[in-house]
């Protein structure tokens, strides 16, 4: 039987918390893969995966990025297009650079242990204060916070936190709360209890009260308040974004694009001739103009995806070949078989499997 905490919830007892959360947690946590380790390498890797990303959609990924990459050598040795390829479809590649970068730095000046002070972690690229609480707690069992939306809705319930929570003073109640609460002796089973809570029972959408270790101490549970806490925020305004891809094709190949690292989004990516524009006929005639090619008014496919509150529509059109290869800009002719081989961003990708599926 899970004990619950009989606590004000304005002056809870840390221990009677900490008891009833990890107690809960002992008996129902997932079984997750980055839970079955201690090693540093390992639980660095989930966490920045986990940034922004479903546990079940990074579980596959994580597996497979650990037999790729099992240990910090591998990562930084390994060239910048397999790490991106391995991450294909996580999203945000942001991260998957600064992972690399990362393995980079702890071979170069850490010997290849990763740093386990706060003021050490905090110098490896891509860790900032959520993730190198997260990593020190559950690698090193140092007595260190962490706080995601997760936490931050149940806090929130919890002792009613008003306001903006993800930035300014709320944001920083939440942290005092972590802080405060955080388990000494088991701080990275405490930090994974309370984003286990808020995952699985303390839901945005229909919380599951009635199974929660915290029942009797929520006053948002007992005042029927859950739907109040955390407050909803304005959602921003979404944003269409209409872009065009040319499918040029010559003598078996296909015309795609590496893109530089002067590009602000998806630094290293490959895709089909891209543009975008105020809608797809400028987009279209822009291309066109710029490779100097013929382009069907057509189109062969479009695909959506949504990035934040970015609506992307790509479509896809059919072109001639041009009299001769860009000589600058990443072009390359690659052979259809191959492209499975490069790594595309979400949008770029589903015109790949596409292409694929119907011209392989």
């Amino acid at each position: 039987m899970v004990k619950t905490a009989l606590t004000n919830h304005n002056n809870p007892d840390p221990l009677l918390f900490q008891e009833s959360l990890l107690s809960w947690f002992d008996q129902y946590k997932r079984d997750l893969p980055w839970r079955r380790t201690r090693d540093p390498y390992a639980i660095f890797v989930s966490e920045m995966m986990l940034q922004q990303t479903q546990v079940k959609t990074v579980i596959p990924y994580y597996e497979r990025f650990l037999q790729e990459l099992p240990d910090w050598e591998s990562l930084a040795k390994a060239k910048e297009e397999k790490v991106l390829k391995l991450w294909e479809g996580l999203g945000y590649y942001r991260r998957a650079r600064n992972l690399r970068a990362a393995a980079q730095k702890i071979i170069r000046d850490y010997a290849g242990r990763l740093p386990d002070t706060m003021e050490g972690i905090l110098e490896i690229p891509g860790v900032g204060p959520y993730s190198a609480g997260a990593v020190l707690s559950i690698a090193y069992q140092k007595p260190y916070p962490v706080v995601d939306g997760n936490v931050i809705r149940v806090f929130s319930r919890l002792f009613l936190i008003k306001g903006n929570l993800k930035t300014g003073e709320g944001h920083k109640k939440v942290w005092e709360w972590a802080e405060k609460l955080v388990s000494r002796q088991r701080p990275g089973d405490f930090n994974q209890a309370v984003m286990e809570l808020g995952a699985t029972l303390c839901l945005s959408e229909n919380p599951q009260c009635l199974l929660c270790p915290l029942l009797n101490r929520c006053p948002a549970a007992q005042g029927g308040l859950q739907s109040v806490f955390p407050h909803a925020l304005k959602p921003s305004a979404t944003v269409e974004v209409p872009m065009s891809a040319l499918f040029i094709e010559r003598k078996g190949k296909v015309l795609v694009k590496k893109r530089s690292q002067n590009e602000k989004w998806l630094k290293g990516m490959w895709e089909f001739p891209s543009a975008g524009g105020k809608n797809f006929e400028e987009a279209r005639r822009k291309l066109a103009g710029d490779l100097k090619v013929r382009a069907r008014r057509k189109p062969m496919l479009e695909v959506r995806h949504q990035i934040t509150r970015h609506k992307i529509r790509l479509r896809l059109f059919g072109a001639s070949a041009p009299r001769r290869l860009p000589l600058s800009g990443g072009f390359q002719w690659v052979a259809l078989s191959r492209l499975q081989k490069l790594p595309f961003a979400s949008a770029q990708g589903k015109l790949r499997e596409w292409l694929l599926l119907n011209r392989g």
